[in-house]
């Protein structure tokens, strides 16, 4: 019995179709990208020289992230001693305005 229905595989048993010349060009640089990203992917000289750079960037951020822990700890340290200073100029100006015991005179009643 001859099988007259299509394969349902997909398959075509068409001779693979000439690509034109700008499609050929095209191809080939494709390729040719392709195999010089896989040529990078393994070479150990490119695997060091990222791991070098990654490793650079590392030492960056750390860098940067000590910096910043030493500015916010003057900037907590100088608010804290400005605070401070601003209490006792506060205490200081208060007394100014009592008047002290001494300066009474002996000889005053006081109110009962």
């Amino acid at each position: 019995m001859p099988d007259n229905h299509k394969s349902t595989d997909g398959a075509d048993h068409e001779p693979p179709k000439r690509l034109s010349q700008k499609e050929f060009a095209k191809k080939m640089r494709h390729e040719a990208y392709l195999r010089a990203k896989e040529y990078r992917r393994t070479d150990p000289q490119q695997i060091a020289m990222k791991e070098k750079l990654k490793q650079q960037r590392r030492d960056a951020y750390q860098k940067a992230k000590e910096r910043g822990k030493v500015l916010r700890a003057e900037r907590k340290k100088a608010a804290s001693e400005k605070v401070t200073k601003d209490k006792v100029a506060e205490g200081q100006a208060l007394l100014a305005t009592l008047v002290s015991a001494s300066s009474l005179k002996p000889g005053a009643k006081r109110r009962a």
